[in-house]
């Protein structure tokens, strides 16, 4: 069916078009002055994307400001927040309140009941471009509706101060049994440092001791090295004066003055002893007497040479002696160090455990203090910027918007209707449904009456019906 059929069709029908649509009109508006009014109140809440505080915290980052509004609205429409309008309004003590539960028949409590009417009812939507949350609510008393926005408000701003509030408070106990552990752990640190000191007689970590003791065993290095040098030179010395036959020729009999002046008696006595023996005989009186002078002047020189070499040999021996001395006494100043270094080891290791436990305590007592202020927060992100303010006008049912409803919904219903009607009653409007039904060409077309001869012609048509009574029986 075309277009062109489908206007004739409606222009055919154009009574029963008529009656439809303003059948569903009617009824459309019927409705919507039978309906309850139904009011919204609504106001406007301000939230700080900055957060309550904002030498603390940071802004929230843009991407995240959809989500974040999102979730406000959420909580908006949480069953905390509507246990709490219920608190605050003290509806479930209300005799018409609890008259309407109890008439509605529901399987519930009266709180979830009342819930489930708050949250059916209350609508949270934010902006595009702004961070202004709108709280309405719908209900037939203006008044109400008023009440319940404004109440609802109020209990999401206590709500989200809870949120903020409840987590510090749950945590302040816990920072404070870990200030209290910290704290015992720094005193049993400064303890073991105090039982050490005392046990060790040290009274801190001295770089300057440290420095001296070092300068100390340089000193009695540098003094090893002199003696030792004096100990192989007396050994040498030694060593020499006892092996060596030719002793005029060694330094320390060189350098002695007796054996010199011993030795120039004993070249004197030895020529004298010379030219007695070459006058006398060997029992003369003279020679027996020079004789015995270069024997006594040897006797001398041999006791002073045993003199020198036995303090050559005593020289010796103390350098060895202190050699041994001085090894000795480096290595007590080692050990001194090692003991010092280990003492100084020992004292930083816990000198440092006193300074990781009170890192740690001063770290966790301010968190603790922190955690404190905030569990005594009484304000939060979100302000009112506009209170609900009840209605003048109901915002539902909108008698104009249902009345062009329910014309477009009576023109559908009605095309569809006589469209319907049509195809099980097809009826021929022009010569076009007539060549289209026989498949016969048209040769002529009467034209149309005019509409007032077309009247005249029904009514001459029914008062000859009503003439001829039998002819209307037949038919």
């Amino acid at each position: 069916m075309g277009l062109a059929q489908m206007l004739r069709v409606l222009r055919g029908r154009a009574f029963l078009f008529t009656c439809i649509v303003l059948a569903v009109v009617t009824g459309v508006a019927v409705i919507s002055l039978l309906s309850p009014k139904k009011y919204v109140s609504e106001l406007a809440l301000v939230v700080a994307l900055q957060g309550n505080d904002p030498m603390k915290e940071a802004p929230i980052a843009p991407s995240l400001v959809p989500t974040f509004l999102a979730t406000q609205t959420e909580i908006i429409k949480s069953r905390n927040v509507a246990l709490k309008v219920i608190e605050k309004t003290g509806l479930a003590n209300n005799p018409e309140v609890v008259a309407a539960f109890h008439d509605s028949g529901a399987d519930t409590d009266l709180n979830s009941w009342l819930v489930e009417n708050l949250l059916r009812n209350v609508d949270a939507k934010t902006g595009r471009t702004s961070n202004i949350i709108r709280i309405g609510y719908a209900s037939r008393d203006p008044y109400e509706a008023a009440a319940l926005a404004n109440a609802f408000a109020d209990a999401y701003i206590q709500t989200s101060l809870e949120l903020q509030v409840d987590p510090a408070r749950r945590q302040v106990t816990w920072y404070e049994q870990q200030v209290s552990q910290l704290r015992d752990e720094l005193v049993a640190a400064q303890g073991r440092l105090s039982k050490y000191q005392a046990d060790h007689g040290v009274l801190g970590v001295d770089a300057a001791r440290m420095d001296v003791e070092n300068a100390r065993l340089q000193e009695i290095s540098n003094q090893l090295v002199a003696v030792q040098a004096q100990m192989f030179d007396a050994n040498a010395r030694t060593k020499q004066i006892t092996s060596s036959e030719q002793l005029d020729s060694l330094p320390d009999l060189m350098k002695n003055p007796t054996i010199q002046s011993l030795k120039q008696e004993l070249a004197r006595a030895e020529s004298k002893l010379a030219e007695v023996s070459e006058r006398y005989g060997v029992n003369h009186p003279q020679y027996i007497a020079s004789n015995a002078e270069v024997a006594s002047l040897k006797s001398k020189l041999n006791v002073e040479i045993g003199v020198t070499r036995g303090s050559l040999v005593q020289s010796a021996e103390m350098a060895r002696r202190q050699v041994g001395d001085v090894q000795r006494a480096l290595e007590e100043q080692k050990d001194r160090i090692i003991a010092l270094k280990r003492q100084q080891d020992e004292l930083s290791v816990l000198t440092r455990d006193i300074e990781s436990a009170r890192t740690a305590y001063d770290a966790a007592l301010q968190q603790a203090n922190q955690t404190k202020l905030e569990s005594r927060v009484d304000r939060t992100n979100v302000a009112i910027l506009n209170q609900a303010m009840p209605p003048l006008l109901p915002d539902s049912p909108k008698i104009l918007l249902n009345l062009v409803v329910g014309l477009f919904a009576g023109i559908a219903l009605a095309i569809g209707l006589i469209l319907t009607l049509e195809v099980c009653n097809r009826r021929l409007r022009s010569a076009e449904d007539l060549a289209d039904f026989t498949d016969l060409p048209v040769l002529a077309e009467l034209p149309a009456l005019p509409a007032a001869a077309r009247r005249h012609r029904r009514r001459e048509v029914q008062r000859a019906l009503k003439l001829q009574p039998n002819v209307a029986q037949a038919n």
